[in-house]
């Protein structure tokens, strides 16, 4: 009996997905959550966590080879995030956004960490910015596509 009682999962409940679409991307966020959409922003609340994607223009067109140059300007980049916001960035890996490596970066502050997702595709970049729990921010990187 005592063997039987660890299975059948945590008990808690599965989290319900809604898709969120906007700005030639579409990607998931938990269903009840709060969907802003303004110029160049969506953002999804939910108590206080949040996920929001934003785009910007690039000067020149991405293409996968510039991949690892990049990697300096956006190390300085979230420096500079973690120093305006009082935290620290606590991780860099590579991820796969989209069908795309990208680059992405957890910054710490106080007992929360937000995840940072950067996606490049031509001469558009999009932000994935997650403060929320990992399961969340795994969730919006997973869905996550544009076009």
């Amino acid at each position: 009996m005592l063997i039987l009682s660890g299975c059948g999962g945590s008990g808690e409940p599965e989290v319900q997905w809604q898709r969120v679409a906007a700005g030639g991307y579409h990607f998931r966020a938990p269903r009840g959550w709060r969907v802003t959409v303004a110029k160049d922003r969506t953002t999804v609340k939910g108590g206080g966590a949040f996920l929001q994607v934003a785009t910007f223009p690039l000067v020149r067109v991405y293409t996968a080879g510039l991949f690892d140059k990049v990697r300096s300007e956006l190390d300085a980049r979230m420096a500079d995030v973690a120093k305006q916001s009082g935290g620290e960035v606590a991780a860099h890996r590579v991820v796969t956004v989209d069908g795309a490596r990208a680059h992405s970066y957890d910054v710490r502050v106080g007992k929360r960490t937000d995840r940072y997702t950067f996606v490049l595709r031509g001469k558009r970049e999009f932000l994935l910015l997650c403060s929320a729990e990992a399961a969340v921010c795994d969730e919006l990187a997973a869905s996550f596509s544009a076009g």
